[in-house]
C-alpha cells in the first residue's frame, strides 16, 4: 500500500547523498549504469515475464549472500541510536546511486521507513520492469540477513507506467 498523506505529513525525510555525482564515483557509476542492466533488459524483451521467473532465483541467492558478506561490514559502521531498518536503506541507497537511481527516505516511524524514487535511467527503457521484479527479489533476501525480521515490499514504479517508484521497509 502507498504511504498515506498522514505517513507522508510525520515522515522525516532523508535525500539521497552526491556522493555519486563527482570525480571518480561519477565516472564508475556512469559505467555501471550503462553495462549492468543491458543484459536483463534484453532477456525481458525476448522472454517476457518468463525472464523474471527464470532470474528470480539468482537475484535472491545473490541477495542474501550478499547479506551475509556486508552485515559485519554494516554492523561495524552502524551509528549510534541509528534507526532499526538503516542498514537495509544504506544497502539500498549504495545499490542504487550507484546505477543513476535516486530518490527520498521518509522514515515514518521507529518500525516503518518508506523510499520513493524520482530519477531512474531505466524508466522508459523497453523491459526494465525486469529491474524491478529482481531488485524486490534480490532486496528480499539481503535485508532479511542484514536486519531480521525486514519486510520489503515495491509498491509501485515508473516502468510499471507510475510517476514514480515507491516501496516500504518495515519490521
Amino acid at each position: 500500500m502507498l504511504m498515506t498523506a498522514e505517513e507522508e505529513a510525520q515522515a522525516v525525510i532523508r535525500p539521497d547523498g552526491t556522493f555519486f555525482a563527482a570525480g571518480v564515483p561519477a565516472l564508475v557509476s556512469a559505467v555501471v549504469q550503462k553495462t549492468w542492466a543491458v543484459p536483463f533488459m534484453a532477456a525481458r524483451r525476448i522472454f517476457g515475464a518468463e525472464a523474471e521467473t527464470a532470474l528470480e532465483p539468482g537475484a535472491r541467492f545473490l541477495g542474501k549472500w550478499a547479506g551475509k558478506l556486508g552485515k559485519s561490514a554494516f554492523a561495524v559502521s552502524r551509528e549510534s541510536g541509528a534507526h532499526a531498518l538503516e542498514e537495509t536503506l544504506v544497502a539500498t541507497r549504495i545499490a542504487e546511486n550507484l546505477t543513476g537511481i535516486f530518490g527520498r527516505d521518509y522514515y515514518v516511524n521507529e518500525n516503518k521507513v518508506v523510499r520513493r524514487i524520482h530519477t531512474c535511467p531505466f524508466r522508459e527503457e523497453p523491459g526494465a520492469r525486469i529491474l524491478c521484479h529482481l531488485g524486490e527479489a534480490a532486496g528480499q533476501e539481503l535485508f532479511e540477513e542484514l536486519v531480521p525480521g525486514t519486510k520489503h515490499k515495491v509498491h509501485v514504479t515508473m516502468a510499471r507506467g507510475h510517476a514514480f517508484c515507491e516501496y516500504s521497509y518495515e519490521l
